[in-house]
C-alpha cells in the first residue's frame, strides 16, 4: 500500500554475493553452477505474476517436503533456504550489504502499514519455507516492521486472488496512486477529544478481486486501529489550531484553505493516515459551521 522503488540489486547480483560467502561449500557451489540458469529464470516468473496480481498461482512446495528434496534442478529445499540463512543474513557475509541496502531503501517506513512502523528485518513476501526458490530474490524481500512481519504477514500466503496482500515492489499501480482508505471523525459532545474511524472504500470501477484485496490488506495489518491511533496522537494539536483560528474570527472555509487542505495535500502517499484524518476534519468542520461559506 506504500510503493517501494525497484530493489537496488538484481537476483543475479544477490546470488553472486551469496556464492562468495559460500566459497568453502564446494558441493553447494557445484549444484548452484549446474542449476544457475533455471534458478535465475524464476525472477521473470515472479515479476510477471506479481504485476498481474497472480502470485497466488505459483504453487508452493509440497507440505512436509523433505529438506533434501530437489526444487530447482540440482538444488534442494535445504540448499535454497541456506542461501538466505547462512550466506545472505549473517553480518560478516558479502551478501549482507544487499540485505542492508534493501532495509535502507525503505527510508525507515514499513510499506505494509503505510510507514507507521520502522523496518527491522526483511519479510519474505512468499515465505521461503513454502517457496524456497525465492529465498534471496530481492523483489520478494520486503523491509518490514515487527508488527507487520510477525502479526500481520507472518508465514501466510495467498491461495486465491482475493487473499493476496499488496506487493510493495510490484503490483497494480492503482493500489498506490488511488485513494481507497478514508476516515470519519466522530465528535464527542461532552468536550472530550473525538475519534477517527478508518475504512476501505475502493473506486466503484475496480474489479471485485481488487476491492477484496484492498480490504484484505487493510484488515491483515490492522490499519483501522493503527491509523486511528496515529490520528488521535495528532488530533489535540490540530484542534487547538482550529480553535485559535476560530477565536481570531476566521470562518470554516478559511480554516480549511489555510490549515486543513494543506494537511491533505502534504500526505506522502494516497492512502496515508494523515490524508484521511484531515479530510475527515474538513467534513466535520462543514457539519458544525453554520458560517462555513460566509464571507468574512
Amino acid at each position: 500500500m506504500m510503493k517501494l522503488d525497484e530493489p537496488p540489486c538484481s537476483f543475479e547480483q544477490a546470488l553472486e554475493e551469496c556464492q562468495k560467502g559460500a566459497s568453502r561449500n564446494r558441493g553447494l557451489l557445484r549444484r548452484l553452477a549446474s542449476s544457475r540458469a533455471d534458478l535465475l529464470a524464476v525472477e521473470g516468473q515472479y515479476s510477471t505474476a506479481a504485476l498481474a496480481g497472480d502470485l497466488y498461482t505459483i504453487p508452493p512446495i509440497a507440505a512436509g517436503m523433505n529438506a533434501n528434496a530437489l526444487v530447482i534442478n540440482a538444488l534442494s529445499k535445504s540448499d535454497l533456504v541456506k542461501f538466505y540463512d547462512q550466506y545472505f543474513v549473517p553480518n560478516k557475509k558479502p551478501a549482507r550489504k544487499i540485505y542492508d541496502a534493501l532495509i535502507n531503501a525503505a527510508k525507515e517506513k514499513c510499506p505494509f502499514c503505510g510507514g507507521i512502523g520502522t523496518p527491522r528485518n526483511l519479510d519474505h513476501f512468499l515465505p521461503k519455507a513454502n517457496f524456497p526458490q525465492f529465498s534471496v530474490l530481492p523483489s520478494n524481500l520486503v523491509p518490514s516492521c515487527r508488527d507487520c512481519n510477525m502479526d500481520g504477514k507472518a508465514h501466510n500466503f495467498a491461495r486465491s486472488a482475493e487473499e493476496q496482500l499488496i506487493q510493495p515492489y510490484i503490483d497494480c499501480a492503482d493500489f498506490f496512486s488511488v485513494q481507497w482508505i478514508f476516515s470519519r471523525y466522530h465528535h464527542d459532545n461532552n468536550g472530550e477529544p473525538g475519534e477517527f474511524e478508518y475504512f476501505v472504500d475502493p473506486p466503484a470501477e475496480w474489479s471485485l478481486v481488487d476491492k477484496n484485496r484492498a480490504s484484505r490488506h487493510f484488515d491483515a495489518f490492522s490499519l483501522a486501529r493503527r491509523y486511528a491511533t496515529k490520528a488521535a496522537e495528532a488530533l489535540g494539536t490540530v484542534m487547538r489550531q482550529i480553535d485559535t483560528m476560530r477565536d481570531a474570527g476566521l470562518n470554516g472555509r478559511t480554516i480549511e484553505v489555510v490549515l486543513l487542505q494543506p494537511g491533505v495535500d502534504s500526505a506522502i502517499f494516497a492512502n496515508h493516515w494523515q490524508k484521511g484524518m484531515y479530510q475527515a476534519l474538513i467534513e466535520h468542520l462543514k457539519s458544525i459551521s453554520v458560517e462555513y461559506c460566509a464571507q468574512e
